[in-house]
């Protein structure tokens, strides 16, 4: 078993470990590039003798070239350009030759363009270090934890560097025999080029001849494994991020123990972000066969030290990197009431967790998932992979402009302009189509020009039911309409291409957090006016407080809809913490518990929710965070104005009524119809009785009245009877939209019953929090609940 920084030092002579050279390594690359260019072109139904493949060809080494020869740091390239014009006259004739002679014209073009390509300063005489890895084909989200890789049996690997690209396919193996048999995943280097990280987990093999683990579909399946394959075994292997110093090749375990650890990202000050299962729970929506935990950013010295959890989302997160800024950005999946199956967008933080925001991606169903994305070197545009939930990692390379980003003003979903697909030949997967090739791990050297692995086989997962993996290989692509072999190990993919040189370092964020907020555990919000937003709210509702409200992670069991909150599917557990004052511009300053998932709703007069929040967001401790207002349009604020809310000490969560924290129906809710309703409501016949039953008796999970409501309920969710899918709309919550409320105060009940205020405002409360029958997932408070008894909000964060 590796431990907690076990070194392993080896002499000058194997500094980076074993060399694997080809026997002809010039004559096997020349065979492996020109058999690349025969099959892009047969992907475009045609061969390297075609004339139009030849003119293609000739015109995308042409671009090339100027591009090069142009601008400030343009090159000269008088012999390639010269050799470009010969080369074009003989195109002009290419109609008259024989198939060979137009194939070898072509493969001319092609060679010329790949010594064009290696003329960039970007990539000239630099080696490139990489992974070859083998990944667990089924999810996104099973690609990183250690325990499918050990019962699905999947290992080989290794951090590797190409010596020569594009020249040579020396490759240098710089784990080769220094670790167990496992698995890889996840590579970065440190700014200095001095240091590669990585992720890595053990996997034990099995005995005899054992068939592999499989569902229906031939997916691994964990309802087969054996006892000591469980996860919630105490045998689980997991990742674990492992830094390799480059220089004397010294390999040490940063982090260790039962939970996974993946994504390593050097951060400017010297310290690690990565992905960490160690921040508790399981999503909301998987199948009996998958144990799925969530993981969120973390963060570490780069000894592995001081561990810390930054981010308190309650489902995953992937793939942090930092902008030029010093900010992070990371792909974030983001189902609160709604599609699980959607909204994978790319989120901004500070280094310490702070100012979690959305960029783009969480309000669109065009672009299904966006992994892994990175600052684009000289640029303020960001470059990532458009890919799918139900898949691996893989998809379509899109290039986004932040500063076009856009919510379109009717729909209030993310508008498309502010993204550019580089890639068009292969579509975003699962929005609805899936691809016949794929990108993965872009490093971006210019706005132009990338390092990227690429697969010319199907996107592989459950989605589009493909369980092979074409290996993928290194490639070198443009703008231009270049894509180049840099390398291919037919037996297993290669991966996150990354220039062994140093890079500029981003600055540091200093922290700027309260320390006597900070030891209270707490933080702060202002909300400069809940009135600013994509869409104005209604004037004849304006908003007097705005509810507070604890998401809880779902801790006890990982699979979907077990057990059943609500109505939803995948319901989240909730509790209202309390509300607080919204002054009359719109305003408001207020104290919150730190380290916690939040949701907000803005509530008007009568206690009705005006617009909530299809998403949460948290504090660290000690942080003061600006909000601008609902659903705000992007890069806007209202006009400046001194806040009256910042006037006063900010307010303390007023707690809301009995059976709000958490959410209980039979305390919250039942009581009212007891007072009210049941008299007319009981179930039994005669003058007077109506339906539907409003008693508490029971009734399966639930209570007669809470089913028997149900046709005159509204509510978010994954699935059919959601009250919108991808965007919330002002007057859309729940007490607007269900028909409950207008029964309530039709002719008939106005008349027969005096509601109190408070009790009304129950009502509205309920049907506005997704209308749920528990606020617990824990079995124990669930039980107490469903007999009327108050519990306490789950100990979880």
């Amino acid at each position: 078993m590796l431990r907690n920084w076990w070194p392993i030092l080896v002499g000058v002579g194997m500094l980076w470990g074993p060399m694997t050279v080809a026997s002809e390594p010039e004559a096997d690359l020349r065979g492996l590039v020109e058999a690349d260019w025969q099959r892009q072109e047969e992907r475009l139904s045609r061969t390297t003798s075609d004339t139009e493949a030849i003119r293609d060809a000739l015109t995308h080494v042409e671009r090339l070239v100027a591009a090069l020869t142009a601008g400030p740091n343009a090159l000269e390239l008088r012999a390639e350009r010269a050799r470009l014009a010969e080369l074009r006259n003989r195109v002009a004739e290419v109609a008259q030759q024989e198939p060979a002679a137009r194939t070898a014209l072509y493969r001319e073009i092609r060679w010329l363009g790949r010594e064009v390509a290696w003329q960039n300063p970007l990539l000239a005489n630099h080696a490139v270090l990489f992974l070859k890895q083998r990944r667990f084909k089924c999810q996104m989200l099973h690609e990183h934890l250690g325990y499918y890789y050990d019962f699905g049996g999947v290992s080989g690997g290794g951090v590797c560097v190409l010596e020569e690209p594009g020249r040579s396919l020396r490759v240098r193996e710089l784990t080769s025999g220094r670790l167990p048999r496992g698995a890889f995943t996840t590579l970065a280097l440190s700014y200095d080029a001095r240091t590669a990280y990585f992720a890595f987990s053990e996997v034990r093999e099995r005995p005899g001849e054992q068939k592999p683990l499989t569902t229906g579909r031939g997916f691994p399946d964990a309802r087969q494994v054996p006892e000591e394959y469980s996860y919630f075994g105490p045998q689980r292997h997991s990742f674990h991020v492992f830094s390799l110093r480059l220089a004397d090749s010294e390999l040490r375990q940063l982090t260790e123990g039962r939970e996974d650890d993946f994504d390593p990202c050097p951060m400017p000050d010297g310290r690690l972000l990565f992905i960490s299962t160690r921040r508790g729970g399981f999503g909301r929506c998987h199948q009996k066969w998958e144990p799925l935990p969530t993981y969120t950013l973390h963060r570490m010295e780069a000894s592995g030290e001081k561990i810390e959890t930054i981010s308190w989302h309650e489902t995953n997160e992937w793939q942090p990197s930092v902008l030029h800024d010093g900010r992070v950005i990371y792909s974030r999946w983001d189902y609160v009431d709604r599609s699980a199956s959607h909204f994978h967008g790319l989120w901004l933080s500070n280094p310490d967790g702070t100012n979690p925001a959305i960029l783009f991606g969480n309000y669109t169903e065009q672009i299904n998932a966006c992994y892994q994305p990175r600052a684009i070197p000289n640029s303020p545009k960001i470059v990532f992979i458009a890919g799918a939930h139900h898949a691996a990692v893989g998809g379509a390379l899109v290039v986004l402009d932040p500063g076009r980003v856009k919510l379109d003003a009717v729909s209030g979903e993310d508008r498309l302009e502010a993204v550019e697909c580089v890639t068009p030949e292969v579509v975003f997967p699962e929005a609805p189509e899936w691809p016949d090739c794929y990108y993965h791990s872009p490093w971006p050297l210019s706005e132009d020009v990338f390092l990227v692995a690429y697969s010319d086989g199907p996107l592989p997962g459950m989605g589009p039911g493909y369980r092979d993996d074409k290996p993928m290989g290194l490639y070198y692509l443009d703008r231009f309409g270049n894509r180049e072999l840099l390398y291919r190990d037919e037996d297993i993919s290669s991966a996150y291409p990354i220039p062994l040189t140093a890079r500029p370092v981003p600055p540091v964020l200093a922290p700027a957090t309260d320390p006597g907020l900070a030891e209270a555990g707490e933080g702060e919000f202002v909300l400069a006016n809940v009135q600013w937003g994509l869409h104005p709210l209604p004037a004849e509702r304006p908003i007097r407080e705005l509810r507070v409200y604890q998401l809880f992670p779902k801790t006890t069991t990982h699979m979907g809809d077990q057990p059943k909150i609500g109505y939803a599917f995948g319901e989240t557990a909730r509790g209202l913490l309390g509300t607080v004052p919204v002054e009359a511009d719109g305003s408001a300053y207020f104290r919150a518990p730190a380290r916690k998932p939040l949701y907000f709703q803005a509530v008007d007069a009568e206690g009705r929710a005006v617009h909530g929040m299809r998403s949460l967001t948290y504090l660290q401790p000690g942080e003061r965070r600006g909000c601008v207002g609902c659903h705000e349009p992007r890069n806007s604020g209202p006009p400046p104005h001194n806040l009256l809310a910042v006037q006063r000490p900010p307010s303390k969560i007023q707690p809301g009524p009995d059976g709000s924290a958490p959410l209980s129906y039979p305390r919250l809710v039942q009581p009212v119809w007891d007072h009210y309703c049941v008299a007319c409501h009981d179930g039994t016949d005669g003058p007077g009785k109506h339906a539907p039953e409003l008693t508490g008796v029971d009734e399966g999970t639930f209570s007669r009245s809470y089913v028997q409501l149900q046709p005159f309920v509204r509510w978010y969710e994954w699935g059919k009877q959601t009250i919108a899918p991808i965007a919330g709309r002002p007057g859309q919550m729940g007490a607007d939209v269900s028909p409950l409320s207008a029964v309530l105060e039709d002719d008939t009940h106005r008349k027969a019953i005096r509601w109190s205020d408070a009790d009304r405002r129950r009502i509205h409360l309920w049907l506005d929090s997704n209308a749920p029958f528990y606020g617990t997932y824990e079995a124990e408070a669930r039980a107490a609940q469903r007999k009327g008894m108050a519990v306490a909000l789950p100990a979880v964060q």
